[in-house]
């Protein structure tokens, strides 16, 4: 028996419910597909019942990968270094292609000089010694930013 909600035809309750539970949890936060699928997974809905909530939840275009990244990017850049947000994406199930083609846009120079002034609590890079300023290039290279990068800002803020 095939029963229909807002326009849109389940083949069980189970699918139902499924919808149910994945509008629930994109009206809490923005998903990837990936993460949307995994979820439902994890909740004990049955292939079936998962894709019939997916179809659902498209249908309404609540799931847009592309979306998903520049919003990401958007909220994340400044905070973290293109390796880092590159693979945070992944794990989110974003694909390679639509990653690349939006970090084009990303200053990491600018992310790294804000970084490090945080982490100097409002002294000036020049009164640094040797020690702090190789314990803020680590944790700069912890994060995923190229050396070559660190060194072009730490050159900057010495002058």
């Amino acid at each position: 028996m095939e029963e229909k909600r807002d326009g849109y035809s389940f083949a069980d309750e189970e699918g139902k419910r499924a919808a149910k539970k994945a509008m629930e949890w994109i009206a809490y936060k923005d998903r990837t597909k990936k993460e949307l699928e995994d979820k439902l997974y994890r909740a004990g809905f049955s292939e079936k019942a998962s894709k019939q909530a997916m179809d659902y939840v498209m249908s309404f275009g609540y799931i847009d990968d592309r979306r998903y990244v520049e919003n990401y990017l958007m909220f994340q850049t400044g905070k973290r270094s293109k390796k880092e947000i590159y693979f945070k994406l992944q794990q989110k199930g974003i694909s390679q292609e639509l990653i690349v083609f939006n970090q084009g846009g990303i200053d990491e120079q600018e992310a790294i000089e804000s970084l490090t002034l945080k982490r100097l609590k409002g002294r000036e890079f020049t009164e640094l010694d040797r020690k702090e300023r190789d314990k803020i290039f680590a944790y700069l290279g912890r994060k995923g930013y190229e050396i070559s990068q660190i060194k072009k800002v730490f050159s900057k803020l010495d002058i």
